[in-house]
């Protein structure tokens, strides 16, 4: 099912009824055009309904391509009994890895899409998910230990950097301890016009610059990528 910007959407939520549907609105997405935002829905949708591997249908090559990137996540620290984000969250498939680790977390998972979050909840009974818009919805100041964002920032939009800085200022300000996100490594040499790519340099740069107590940066465990920490403290 596909949504356009403009439309009310009733909320497909699992555990979590009584949240708002998220509506989709450039003032609600920095460094985004119109254009970028239908383009985000249209690309999803797509992929929800194009294609039955979970991992296929929230934009990943393949299962080790996600898998790698959790397990990077992982050394942020430690995550056990950790109060945990997941900011596009998907399918929540950080979520099953995290349980196939056995670490136990309290988990809370959040996306744009109500398609996701309805089967996440599917697979996933057991764990927190809702449709929010942490921009239009932030929660309280240091609700989570950690946060985590994979894939969050590969599209292309108007300002990628614009919408970074506004996007990881305001989850470093609903954690105690750290976030961790990743985004695609330009000296990969990816092709597709409408992915978004940085140095890693640029990255160590960019995360110095939010004012975050130190950062460390990941850039041997996936040819395409990069995982950069932000500690608090």
């Amino acid at each position: 099912m596909t949504y356009r910007p403009s439309e009310p959407r009733k909320p497909i939520l699992s555990g979590n009824a009584g949240s708002p549907a998220v509506t989709f609105s450039t003032k609600d997405f920095p460094g985004f055009s119109t254009k970028d935002l239908k383009a985000l829905e249209l690309y999803y949708s797509r992929q929800l309904t194009r294609h039955r591997k979970p991992e296929k249908r929230v934009g990943w090559q393949n299962a080790q391509s996600q898998r790698v990137r959790f397990e990077a996540f992982l050394l942020v620290g430690p995550l056990a009994g950790a109060k945990i984000l997941d900011v596009g969250c998907g399918l929540g498939a950080f979520y099953g890895y995290l349980r196939e680790k056995r670490i136990r977390a309290d988990y809370t998972g959040v996306d744009l899409f109500p398609g996701l979050i309805e089967e996440a909840g599917r697979v996933y009974p057991k764990a927190h998910f809702e449709v929010r818009n942490v921009f239009s919805r932030p929660f309280p100041a240091g609700s989570f230990d950690y946060a985590f964002l994979s894939g969050v920032f590969n599209m292309k939009v108007r300002d990628n950097w614009k919408y970074m800085k506004a996007l990881l200022t305001l989850v470093l300000g609903q954690t105690r301890k750290a976030v961790a996100f990743n985004a695609l490594n330009v000296e990969a040499g990816i092709r597709e016009r409408n992915r978004f790519t940085v140095s890693p340099g640029d990255l160590v740069a960019f995360g110095r610059g939010l004012g975050v107590s130190r950062v460390h940066l990941m850039d041997h465990y996936h040819r395409l990528d990069l995982t950069l920490f932000l500690y608090k403290r």
